[in-house]
């Protein structure tokens, strides 16, 4: 069974043209101009693109007690309907947890998806299982290990243990990703805060300042450079990560910065709404920044 696109505006990376997108059993076979097909969807006054690929999402995530809203089924027909065609989520095993067996359990999660997906897996503790099995994930086609520099008592690692999953890393051809905040000073800044009455989502702010993720990603990059390893600091969102990223670049350094789409569009005013309910739904980490942070992003 083949489809043609007709009509339709081709949007490349470095150029954009007319012309007809044929489809062969799922597969693009040809792009040109009067293509045919047992199939034409007519796209005259379209632009037609390639799918996007998120890299960073987190669908039926157990985390606090609490699971995120969107399951696979639901988050990825979201993200079709966006144009995203493949969503790359996290695996997290819980605490003394095999990596193994927190990937059956996300193949189970995964069962509804509508749309291509895969896997990053998680480092939230080190032994010497960890460093084996991280072979076995590598030989099923998972090559990202993302590790959280914050939520102490939870998922965050210390440096040598992620010191050493980033060696193991490099002994595999893997990439180290990176969660980058300074967990034990966002702990020590949240008691401070709560001792002063601030409960509301804006503690959540100003518990976790710029600096706190400017130091982490700066450690993160040293222990990858140390560990012979390329980095990828996951979810950027201030000046002092991003001038980390940059001192190391021009050094040479293999170290990637990820933007996530709400740190470009939303600023901290969204945690001092009057509606508690609307700054609630806003908490994330790191937090929504300053508007300077946001225009240096």
């Amino acid at each position: 069974m083949s489809l043609v696109i007709k009509g339709g505006t081709i949007v490349a990376a470095d150029r954009s043209y007319a012309a007809d997108v044929l489809v062969e059993d799922g597969t693009i076979t040809a792009i040109g101009a009067g293509l045919n097909g047992d199939k034409e969807l007519d796209a005259a006054g379209c632009y037609v693109m390639p799918g996007g690929i998120d890299p960073h999402t987190h669908l039926d995530m157990p985390f606090m007690g609490a699971n995120s809203a969107d399951d696979y089924e639901h988050g990825t027909r979201a993200g079709l309907a966006g144009g995203t065609t493949m969503v790359i989520d996290f695996c997290i095993p819980e605490h003394g947890q095999p990596l193994l067996d927190a990937f059956a359990a996300w193949d189970k999660r995964s069962q509804g998806a509508t749309s291509d997906f895969s896997y990053h897996m998680c480092v939230t503790y080190w032994s010497d299982k960890v460093r084996e099995d991280m072979a076995k994930v590598v030989e099923r086609g998972v090559t990202t290990f993302k590790h959280f520099m914050a939520y102490k008592g939870a998922l965050m690692v210390n440096d040598e243990e992620m010191f050493a999953s980033f060696q193991r890393c490099a002994e595999l051809g893997a990439m180290p990703l990176v969660h980058a905040e300074n967990g034990d000073i966002v702990a020590a800044l949240q008691k401070h805060y709560l001792a002063k009455g601030v409960t509301g989502p804006e503690g959540h702010a100003l518990s976790r300042p710029p600096d706190v993720e400017g130091e982490a990603a700066n450690r993160a990059i040293m222990l990858a450079y140390q560990a012979g390893c390329p980095i990828y600091i996951v979810h950027t969102s201030c000046i002092p990560a991003h001038e980390a990223i940059a001192r190391a670049r021009a050094l040479g350094k293999r170290v990637y910065g990820e933007p996530l789409i709400q740190h470009l569009v939303l600023d901290e005013s969204e945690y001092y709404n009057k509606d508690w309910r609307h700054a609630a739904r806003r908490v994330m980490s790191p937090p929504f920044r300053d508007k300077l942070h946001q225009e240096d992003l």
